[in-house]
């Protein structure tokens, strides 16, 4: 068990959270800027896709610059697909239904929140130490899963909807960021008061406190369309919304990640396709599992 877990207060969640989800917000602008700066750049849109996960583990926010966001907004696709089929009971209750919240929601000040988040934390990592993020079916199937049953345990009801997955499911993210790449001391700069305490990282474990990972392109892959689109015609889910015809260019680029000149510590190959004038990671034929796992 990593030293945050272990010094998780649960009394001090409802300000940390705070800190935490506004910490993981400038990180998520930036992903946002760099893959809008990036779509017209294949070369540039394959290492940084790889590099915003070799960095901090965040599969998550990278699938933005994937096939998965092309003609629906990101969190759009997963309250379609994942949230909004779970928000409706077996019995047809609809979970959403604010009439369900139980006394324990409506008077709750984060401290059960938290005690939820601090719950699913241990499925999330399980889930991507596993999986990668590839399969992001099973991950949010399973979670969802998993997150209905800990939530009617600690609030006593079974209300469900976006705005209770997505407030733990991002706070985990940035737990397993965090992980991986350590904390400092945060103080609440009101009171003085320590929110959470300096943690070592995994990545400072295995590569020292001064490690920094670059991805780079080592080579470009040829591609032959016909075996492409036809790959592509069989594995391509509907409900993205993309025609094999929609693609005009598919480049495929050998990545590295690197720790510093000469020495790779994960490599993995990148597929993007062209559709319009923009670029996107071919996440259907893109294998990033390794990137979740260079640390051990």
């Amino acid at each position: 068990m990593s030293q945050k877990e272990k010094s998780f207060n649960i009394k001090l969640y409802a300000v940390a959270a705070f800190v935490a989800v506004a910490v993981f917000l400038a990180v998520v602008c930036t992903v946002t800027f760099k893959a809008k700066y990036t779509a017209f750049h294949p070369d540039k849109l394959a290492e940084v896709f790889v590099e915003n996960i070799a960095q901090s583990g965040d599969g998550y926010n990278a699938y933005k610059n994937t096939l998965v966001s092309k003609n629906m907004k990101y969190g759009d696709f997963i309250r379609k697909y994942y949230i909004e089929p779970n928000a409706v009971g077996e019995d047809g209750t609809v979970l959403s239904d604010e009439a369900l919240k139980s006394k324990k929601t409506l008077e709750d000040d984060g401290t059960l929140a938290g005690q939820l988040i601090e719950r699913m934390y241990p499925v999330y990592k399980e889930l991507i130490d596993t999986n990668g993020w590839d399969n992001y079916d099973l991950i949010f199937s399973e979670y969802i899963k998993e997150l209905k049953l800990a939530r009617e345990e600690i609030f006593g009801d079974r209300f469900f909807n976006d705005e209770v997955f997505f407030s733990a499911f991002e706070a985990n993210v940035s737990s397993y960021s965090d992980f991986l790449t350590g904390t400092e001391d945060v103080f609440d700069e009101n009171t003085g008061l320590q929110l959470s305490e300096k943690t070592v990282g995994k990545y400072e474990e295995v590569y020292g406190e001064d490690y920094s990972f670059t991805a780079k392109i080592t080579s470009e892959k040829p591609v032959d369309m016909n075996e492409y689109i036809k790959d592509f015609s069989e594995k391509l889910p509907g409900e993205y919304g993309v025609s094999p015809e929609d693609i005009s260019e598919v480049k495929k680029y050998a990545v590295d990640v690197f720790l510093y000149e000469g020495f790779s510590v994960a490599a993995v190959e990148v597929t993007v396709v062209k559709i319009g004038y923009s670029w996107y990671v071919d996440n259907v034929s893109t294998d990033t599992k390794v990137l979740y796992s260079f640390y051990h």
